[in-house]
């Protein structure tokens, strides 16, 4: 009997002092390079915790608090591994390897980031089968952050680090591995992407509650769901799937959300804002980078309904109000008849393009497409100039379309419009004295404003023209 309750005690010691990590530190790890990166763990209370890395052959220790909690800063550099980390107490030891050091970074958003290159059911994916056939790849991992919400702030979260091959990148993010893939191969370093999507989600639901309250008069940010989802309350997303990530070091994010708030779209430029504070704030890694989709044409209810248009010009706005940020039109892409358009390939890739000129310092890359920078009235015409057009603009498919005017009485009329050199000059024989001018102004069109690196210009609409 005696034996037994020893056994017994010996098993309960171990159960109660057994070293707890967040799953992001696991084998197939990736930790970002040239940084001191986070370690943190739970332990006994008040424990000495022993950190081990072969990359340095230098143990760290540090004392969990009255919680058990512990975390320690440590310098990696500019080596790729594979290595290993030994964390240590008096009374157990995990080991995590085949470590990485690379370049790291997050991927969130609704159904259209979550898609994965597989594609969902009657949806492909253009281009994903040669991916996948070609994705062994053991310097890019991934790991998929499962769907979760929580009224409060969790810790962890299921998931697991996996090396790219066939299997572990078919069902993910096809945005995501597009975009680890392409920063990869241009930089030549090993690329880490953490995947935590949830489709139909609203982006309130993505950011730290306290800040919404902070920023938002009651009944503005809301549960806007008929349906009443407890995953589209404000804050429940970043509790459960981006919390547990916090403060894992990252180079940056990339976003592709903006669907569920069409109807909302009003809020939708500061509630980025918001959230993108929210996260920069909670992370400690000041401003990093943060890339993301402008939503595609689609039909919706109605075509020729403007609901969606008016969320792209949102996401311009808060691209234009947002730090280290950047936009990426899929104005080109999008699918009449479905909201998850097939080309996820080449929206991972524009946003690297973005990462890479922006982060990265490629500058001779261009990261967009024309955005509008002024809009002067000359007599009859409306003269506009673009950003990101310094090698002059490109119509393709025929003549430029979809652009319209108004003079005071504020009603549009289609107008005509042509290329000279890096700006457009668009007219109407129904508007004499231009008040106002826009593209693209309907849920779905078909882009036919590019510059001449092929990148689509986004939909606008300019209120207040210049004389």
């Amino acid at each position: 009997m005696r034996f037994f309750y020893l056994v017994f005690l010996l098993f309960s010691i171990s159960i109660f002092s057994q070293i707890k990590m967040n799953n992001l530190f696991s084998d197939n790890m990736m930790l970002q390079r040239n940084s001191k990166v986070n370690i943190w763990g739970k332990s006994n209370p008040n424990q000495i915790v022993t950190v081990y890395s072969s990359w340095n052959n230098k143990s760290e220790k540090t004392k969990s608090n009255s919680n058990g909690d512990w975390i320690l800063k440590i310098q990696t550099d500019s080596s790729v591994g594979p290595y290993e980390l030994s964390i240590s107490t008096s009374d157990d030891t995990k080991i995590i390897k085949n470590i990485l050091f690379g370049e790291v970074w997050f991927a969130s958003g609704q159904s259209n980031m979550e898609m994965p290159l597989d594609g969902f059911f009657g949806e492909p994916v253009f281009g994903a089968q040669d991916i996948i056939g070609k994705s062994i790849n053991p310097q890019i991992r991934l790991i998929t952050v499962e769907r979760n919400y929580s009224s409060t702030p969790l810790l962890n979260f299921d998931g697991k680090w996996e090396e790219s091959n066939p299997e572990s990148s078919r069902y993910f993010s096809a945005v995501a591995y597009s975009f680890a893939k392409y920063i990869h191969e241009s930089l030549e370093v090993p690329v880490g992407i953490i995947s935590s999507a949830w489709g139909g989600t609203p982006a309130e639901a993505w950011a730290e509650k306290s800040f919404l309250d902070d920023e938002f008069e009651p009944g503005i940010i809301i549960n806007n769901s008929e349906e009443k989802f407890e995953e589209y309350n404000p804050g429940y997303l970043f509790n459960a799937m981006l919390n547990p990530l916090i403060p894992f070091t990252l180079r940056g994010g990339i976003w592709y959300q903006g669907e569920n708030n069409r109807e909302r779209a009003k809020h939708y430029s500061k509630l980025m804002q918001v959230m993108v504070a929210s996260w920069r704030d909670r992370w400690g890694l000041g401003d990093f980078p943060f890339y993301f989709v402008q939503i595609a044409p689609f039909s919706y209810s109605d075509p020729n309904e403007s609901s969606s248009a008016e969320l792209r010009d949102a996401q311009l706005d808060a691209m234009k109000n947002i730090k280290n940020s950047g936009m990426v039109s899929t104005a080109d892409i999008g699918d009449l008849n479905s909201i998850h358009p097939p080309e996820k390939i080449k929206v991972g890739n524009r946003l690297a393009y973005w990462a890479l000129n922006q982060t990265y310092g490629y500058k001779s890359l261009t990261p967009s497409g024309p955005i509008p920078n002024s809009a002067k009235v000359q007599e009859s015409k409306v003269i506009i100039s673009f950003d990101y057009a310094d090698n002059g603009i490109y119509n393709f498919n025929g003549p430029l379309k979809d652009f319209e005017i108004a003079g005071e009485d504020e009603i549009f009329y289609k107008a005509k419009a042509k290329i000279y050199g890096e700006s457009i000059i668009v007219e109407s024989p129904n508007v004499s004295s231009p008040r106002k001018v826009r593209y693209g102004w309907k849920n779905y069109f078909e882009a036919s404003l590019f510059n001449i690196e092929g990148l689509p210009a986004t939909s606008f609409y300019i209120e207040e023209l210049s004389k």
